[in-house]
């Protein structure tokens, strides 16, 4: 999907395996206008891949994002109903279709940001447009007070940024129900740092610095981090220092949303070899031959013991998802 992109425009950004935003404007000359490109990648993406896509045409990358999400398809008693395919947002458009949005639709307001708007009779996109600034940020924060009025206003000048290079990599999963005790969570740990290890490895990269976030049944959130001495991309070693972080945490409340991320990234490969490698130099082995089983069977074909007969954790997936 990505390589179809670019052959549109060089100026992709990959927000997710299956989702990114496209500078066209230097390609109006040989392909037509925005709307006339979408209607291109939808038909390219359904010819040569075997799938429906969704394409929203704007300004701004806030609203392309939303316009594409108003494009999709619905779910229903009856099953799905179809969506536009493509909506197209104009400069003079935007104001009027953002405001019509809930204001759950807006990077950056999640359910605890919503509770404290709802306090203000803030619903709409719209109603937080019309709230003076000083009361959202008396509520919210300079930070994300500020942010918040500039979305609501369609001010998003971020340009399109094409081969950034990551920060970080991670794996987050929103639990179906409640973890109460270290032990079913260390299980969930070794799970995403399984994962997360496997894409370092895959990116060619490694990190020092593990990061725990932890989320509630309240919606509190606490992030814990644990910067190591070399650069590590294997999952025992990444699940071990999440161990130690997991350990500062009462899951006593019950905990919603488990996290684990790796940053401080450098290319894989170049760690410095301890006492530790020399005695055990066939773990290195071991990991490459990992890899290897799962290039070619998938990636359950070869899990920790602790892990046997469950899915494999793949990034997007939560356990909400039908597979479960």
């Amino acid at each position: 999907m990505f390589e179809l992109f670019r052959s549109i425009t060089p100026l992709v950004e990959g927000i997710s395996l299956d989702e990114a935003f496209l500078d066209v404007s230097g390609a109006g000359r040989l392909l037509g206008d925005g709307p006339t490109i979408a209607a291109v990648i939808r038909e390219r993406v359904a010819a040569e891949e075997g799938l429906s896509c969704s394409v929203g045409v704007a300004p701004r990358k806030l609203t392309a994002k939303l316009a594409s999400e108003a494009a999709k398809p619905r779910p229903s008693l009856a099953g799905p109903e179809p969506g536009a395919g493509v909506v197209v947002v104009t400069e003079d458009e935007e104001l009027g279709f953002l405001h019509a949005l809930p204001v759950r639709a807006l990077w950056g307001v999640g359910p605890a940001t919503a509770a404290r708007l709802d306090r203000l009779a803030v619903r709409t996109v719209g109603d937080l447009a019309a709230l003076p600034i000083d009361a959202l940020v008396g509520t919210l924060g300079q930070g994300l007070g500020r942010h918040l009025h500039e979305l609501a206003w369609a001010r998003d000048n971020r340009p399109v940024v094409s081969d950034v290079a990551p920060k970080s990599i991670g794996h987050e999963e929103t639990f179906s129900a409640d973890h109460h005790s270290l032990e079913s969570l260390g299980v969930e740990l070794m799970r995403l740092g399984d994962a997360v290890a496997s894409r370092l490895r895959r990116a060619g990269l490694a990190g020092r610095t593990v990061q725990l976030k932890i989320r509630f049944h309240d919606f509190r959130t606490v992030t814990r981090s644990l910067t190591l001495r070399e650069p590590v991309d294997e999952g025992g070693l990444i699940t071990r220092a999440g161990r130690q972080l997991l350990a500062t945490i009462d899951p006593a409340p019950g905990v919603r949303l488990l996290g684990v991320h790796v940053s401080g990234l450098v290319a894989g490969g170049v760690r410095q070899l301890t006492l530790g490698d020399a005695e055990s130099p066939g773990w290195t082995g071991a990991t490459r031959a990992i890899d290897e089983i799962r290039d070619r069977f998938g990636d359950a074909a070869i899990v920790p013991a602790s892990l046997a007969g469950r899915r494999p954790k793949r990034r997007g997936d939560t356990q909400w998802g039908p597979e479960h």
